[in-house]
């Protein structure tokens, strides 16, 4: 397969998204000039592609990175560094003929050369990757045919890596820089993205500015085909919610994500903004059981905590139903869901508390049940301040009632990587955006642990997620997906809580905002109306 292909399944994703309404009057010509703040609720983990596991650094790495490949919401996969390719059709093989015009942001030419060090750059253990060495799959080697050839080579066939390519976790950095700078490299990011990184102020923004010589973007997605509208983007951390809002609102900031929801609809209303909302596809909003730490080793637990949770009610109550409530592994938006595992663990208290007795769990004097002199204490680790207190202290109370004890343990985030990494924790939140279906290989193959956090290891499990990304026809490893969440429920690994959409406020004058198949916003066509 070579040149433009269609990824016919991720075609679903384009049709759940939600385009902005009011989008760009296509009779305004975009204005150069002006900075963007946006102020997001959640400080990027980092500037670096390769090494980050958060989502939210992908707003500033989108920006100053470019990938080989760019897929866009409709799952067309179109030409960006590599011009086109070639795939084997084992899918063990892919070669990319590259664009002989692009340069980095310090000047170096990208190349053959440059393609080959940041992908053995990612599995070299000294960059600590943890969603781009997942992303990777069973990479091998690169080839460097010549300057403008690179042959990536895989160990077994590996078909999502297309897919993989197009994603900012891959994308492409500056060999010459990160040798210059080392561990360093986070403080001196260079990509050859349409924005160059400025400045960074811990805990409060990173600045972007336009990068003059970009004229390398996708073609065929984005209305523009030179440099940036936009001088200068701020990203700007601004955790507080009532903050957030009222920054977008005095104008301080110009978009603001995510927009609570208790605001979306007021905001929605006021003729001075929009809300723009996008269905995330990926894992939905769920929560991590360990089944290797007591007591949540015991399957009847488990399975106890996913009877007691009422999701209806946490999406009524604390989301103001503006998400929808989660029942499976995938979102809807995710190619591969499968809906029929929605009934699987109805919201049924009284069948919790049954399994627990029939598991020997005793309701103690204070209503918490105890084993073999244990108490059914469960320990959820998570990072304060970030929107998820909220969640651990709801299912705190819905636990309870059925005689289970949740400690909830807000901690910085590296504490928090180094505990759930190590195993310390019962229940640890989680959110996973990802377009193709092998992101459950990600999260529940033995050979991802640390990163599969509820720290299964499962024979069944790992062969099917390794049948699944072997199998080249997208038509034949959907079913093997079914299977594995299937598998991934009967086991209770985790507890999905609620389908998330994407909600980015916007004042009026912002303009060009779109979003990739993953919900992300995307700045290079944006631009702001002069009033």
């Amino acid at each position: 397969m070579s040149g433009r292909v269609r990824l016919a399944a991720v075609t679903l994703l384009a049709l759940a998204l939600v385009l902005p309404s009011g989008s760009p009057t296509l009779a305004q010509a975009p204005r150069t000039g002006g900075t963007l703040v946006y102020g997001i609720r959640q400080e990027p983990s980092t500037t670096d592609p390769h090494g980050s596991a958060a989502a939210v650094a992908q707003r500033v790495v989108a920006a100053m990175y470019d990938s080989l490949v760019f897929m866009t919401p409709r799952g067309q996969f179109l030409p960006w560094l590599a011009e086109s390719w070639q795939v084997t059709p084992d899918a063990k093989v892919y070669t990319f003929k590259l664009r002989r015009d692009v340069k980095f942001h310090d000047g170096t030419p990208f190349n053959a050369a440059a393609v080959k060090f940041s992908l053995d750059r990612i599995i070299d253990p000294a960059t600590k990757s943890t969603s781009a060495i997942a992303a990777l799959g069973p990479y091998d080697h690169t080839d460097v045919v010549d300057d403008f050839t690179a042959r990536v080579h895989f160990k077994d066939s590996y078909a999502p890596f297309l897919y993989a390519a197009s994603t900012p976790y891959l994308g492409i950095v500056s060999p010459t820089a990160v040798k210059k700078w080392g561990v360093d490299f986070i403080k001196h990011p260079v990509g050859s993205g349409p924005f160059k990184f400025d400045s960074m102020v811990p805990a409060d923004n990173i600045t972007m500015v336009r990068n003059p010589e970009y004229h390398w973007p996708p073609k065929g997605f984005f209305t523009n085909t030179g440099p940036a509208y936009l001088d200068k983007i701020v990203v700007k951390t601004i955790p507080e919610t009532s903050t957030r809002i009222a920054t977008l609102e005095n104008g301080e900031t110009n978009a603001i994500e995510p927009v609570p929801e208790k605001n979306v609809a007021a905001l929605a209303r006021d003729k001075r903004y929009r809300v723009l909302k996008a269905p995330y596809p990926g894992a939905p909003r769920l929560v991590f059981l360990n089944v290797k730490k007591f007591p949540t080793d015991d399957l009847a637990v488990r399975r106890a905590v996913l009877y007691a949770f009422n999701q209806e009610q946490m999406v009524r109550t604390l989301l103001f139903s503006v998400h929808t409530p989660a029942k499976t592994p995938l979102t809807p938006a995710s190619v591969g869901y499968d809906k029929s595992l929605a009934s699987m663990y109805p919201y049924d208290p009284e069948k919790a508390k049954s399994l627990l007795e029939e598991a020997g769990w005793r309701a103690g004097a204070d209503g918490i049940r105890v084993k073999g002199g244990r108490r059914l204490v469960l320990d959820e680790f998570i990072i304060g301040n970030i929107g998820l207190d909220e969640p651990a202290q709801f299912l705190q109370g819905q636990l309870r009632d059925v005689g289970m004890q949740v400690e909830i343990k807000s901690m910085a985030r590296a504490a928090w990587y180094e505990g759930i990494n190590k195993g310390d924790h019962n229940l640890v939140p989680l959110f996973y955006i990802y377009a193709d279906p092998d992101l459950l290989r990600g999260l529940y193959h033995t050979g991802n642990i640390p990163f599969n956090w509820s720290h299964v290891s499962d024979a069944g499990l790992d062969r099917d997620l390794e049948e699944a990304y072997k199998t080249p026809a997208l038509s034949k490893r959907i079913p093997i997906y079914k299977r594995v969440q299937a598998k991934v429920m009967d086991l209770a690994l985790a507890l999905p809580l609620y389908n998330e959409f994407n909600l980015v406020g916007i004042r009026t004058e912002v303009k060009g905002m779109v979003f990739d198949p993953t919900a992300y916003p995307l700045f290079y066509d944006v631009w702001i109306e002069k009033k």
